[in-house]
């Protein structure tokens, strides 16, 4: 099973979890109340207008779970292009990390979300930010997961092929070691920038 495999079953079990009870949230400094837990399980579900009338009753935007996601980072997860955009025109931050220094991008960049990847570069999100567990950059990811449009995306606005993790392992080193030959043929031989 691959990152997006492990990191959906996670996040599914956690979400379901904090809509159940806030025993997760009481191990760690982070309490969340039954609203921003909403707000979390609506923006990972793309739940739009429950997350916009939870916004709109004053649930704060920015909110973190005790690995200090927010609900913009559920959203991008899973492709939920209008949550993102709602939750960014409310006022979310982009480039927030979590407990990992992954960011928004970086979760979006892990499956087949080109629009949600797309909405989030042109908003002002850092392509090339990198990871503080293993030093995972989106285009890592997406490479390492076979996402073709999400690598020619990512590469036709700046991703750095050359930036390697902690063990350093690169985009390239990720699409090859998954066998993802058309992921490895393009980062191999990057379209040209204007």
């Amino acid at each position: 099973m691959g990152y997006r495999g492990t990191m959906r079953i996670l996040m599914t079990a956690l979400a379901l979890h904090w809509i159940v009870n806030m025993s997760v949230a009481a191990q760690k400094p982070v309490q969340l109340t039954s609203n921003e837990r909403a707000l979390m399980g609506a923006a990972f579900d793309g739940q739009l207008e429950v997350v916009k009338r939870l916004v709109d009753e004053g649930t704060a935007v920015d909110v973190v779970d005790p690995e200090y996601r927010t609900p913009l980072m559920f959203a991008a997860f899973n492709g939920h292009t209008e949550v993102v955009a709602f939750l960014r025109d409310r006022g979310a931050e982009i480039d927030l990390k979590d407990i990992n220094g992954r960011t928004a991008l970086m979760y979006a960049s892990s499956g087949p979300f080109e629009g949600t990847v797309r909405f989030l570069l042109d908003a002002g999100a850092d392509v090339n930010v990198q990871g503080t567990l293993e030093g995972f950059t989106s285009l890592m990811t997406a490479a390492a997961e076979g996402q073709l449009e999400v690598v020619r995306l990512l590469l036709d606005r700046g991703a750095d092929t050359t930036l390697d993790d902690k063990d350093g392992d690169t985009a390239l080193s990720f699409a090859r070691r998954n066998g993802h030959t058309e992921v490895v043929e393009l980062l191999e031989n990057p379209p040209k920038r204007e």
